[in-house]
């Protein structure tokens, strides 16, 4: 695996934030999680890390949206990321545009997202190399803070900014404290890995 940890990079203007989240907030066909589900726990066990179980905390509203729907104006942000695993990760990934989904996160007043790694089902033939995060707050909030377990302090990324990382790196949301953090992530797929 790359040493590289995590790259950041600027991918919209404040003013074309807002219109992206106008256009996933009127998108007919995105798919709301119902409450209930957005709320979990995964139990005793959680997420392996090196020995040590996570017991992961989701607490906001997240939907998803077709890729396809929204390809007109992230299509910067998607370029961005191929840019990105081509100059520094370096993995094989299928890049099925046609195929996939963004995941919409709000997280309100008391959101947040316990330490986790994000990866696909053993079934699938498949795993998830890169996590692309698009921060999309039009307001600043407070706690909402982002972290991985390999730096030391947190990762600061502000909005229209994206954080680009390995999937395989746990990696948490504190509970945000005041006003909203809208959030876009992009998993880049390919081939299990080696």
């Amino acid at each position: 695996m790359n040493s590289i940890s995590a790259v950041t990079i600027k991918c919209f203007t404040n003013e074309q934030v807002k219109e992206i989240n106008k256009k996933i907030r009127t998108l007919p066909e995105r798919i709301q999680f119902p409450e209930e589900a957005a709320d979990f726990n995964r139990g005793d066990r959680g997420v392996g890390i090196h020995d040590t179980y996570y017991s992961s905390i989701k607490k906001g509203k997240f939907s998803y949206v077709t890729v396809p729907s929204m390809m007109d104006l992230l299509h910067p942000f998607i370029y961005e990321c191929q840019l990105i695993n081509r100059n520094h990760f370096q993995y094989n990934i299928y890049w099925d545009f046609h195929l996939e989904k963004f995941n919409y996160n709000v997280y309100g007043e008391n959101g947040e997202y316990g330490w986790h790694v994000d990866g696909n089902p053993e079934s699938t033939p498949m795993d998830q190399k890169l996590t692309c995060v698009l921060n999309l707050s039009e307001e600043t909030y407070e706690g909402g803070d982002f972290h991985l377990i390999t730096k030391d302090k947190l990762c600061e990324v502000s909005s229209g900014e994206a954080i680009i990382f390995t999937s395989l790196i746990a990696h948490k949301v504190t509970p945000v404290t005041k006003g909203e953090r809208i959030t876009l992530t992009y998993w880049a797929s390919g081939p299990s890995w080696r």
